[in-house]
């Protein structure tokens, strides 16, 4: 009797996969990112690195002390983290090579800039994951934490629809649709 995996089956596999690699990033012999003597930027090219370079999930690994990355994503998707923030582009999210970059101006403050070049690439096929490390907050304020986004068109802060808590990890996890000034808000206020 033969039988075929259905299409949830075959994603939540190769998910897996993809998964079992990127565990290969936490090792250390992983590729390290090549930074810019004098400089908290640094530029990596995730087109050419290795699988775990391009599907590294570091999601809980805290805060880093770069302030601002600028990354090559292509087709393959790919992981940034600056400062409290963490932006996880998957596999086909883009449908061309462009620089990512993200950029945590200030570490006291839970504010972050994400921009895309060339700008016709300021759209996604899927969603794009912003995860902000809240530790900061605590577990008693995380409940009434959310991510807003800058809209210039109205001089507002606006919050993102689709939000996720994590309780355990004190992250906030936000599905976007597009590059702006992104923060982590409590009743409209940014967060610590």
């Amino acid at each position: 009797m033969s039988r075929s995996v259905g299409s949830p089956h075959y994603l939540a596999v190769c998910m897996a996969v993809l998964l079992a690699v990127a565990g290969c990033s936490n090792m250390p012999t992983a590729p390290q990112a090549a930074m810019q003597s004098g400089s908290s930027t640094s530029t990596t090219n995730v087109t050419d690195g290795a699988p775990s370079q391009v599907l590294g999930l570091n999601l809980l690994g805290g805060s880093s002390s770069t302030t601002k990355k600028s990354v090559v994503v292509g087709l393959l998707g790919g992981v940034i983290s600056v400062g409290d923030f963490t932006l996880v582009i998957p596999p086909l999210a883009l449908i061309q090579t462009a620089t990512v970059t993200v950029s945590q101006p200030d570490l006291a403050h839970p504010v972050v800039s994400l921009s895309i070049s060339p700008a016709s690439a300021n759209h996604f096929l899927l969603p794009v994951l912003l995860v902000g490390n809240a530790k900061h907050l605590g577990s008693s304020l995380i409940s009434l934490a959310t991510i807003s986004y800058y809209n210039p068109a109205t001089a507002q802060w606006e919050d993102v629809p689709g939000v996720s808590l994590s309780l355990l990890n004190l992250t906030v996890t936000a599905p976007l649709s597009h590059f702006s000034i992104y923060r982590i808000s409590l009743g409209g206020k940014a967060g610590w």
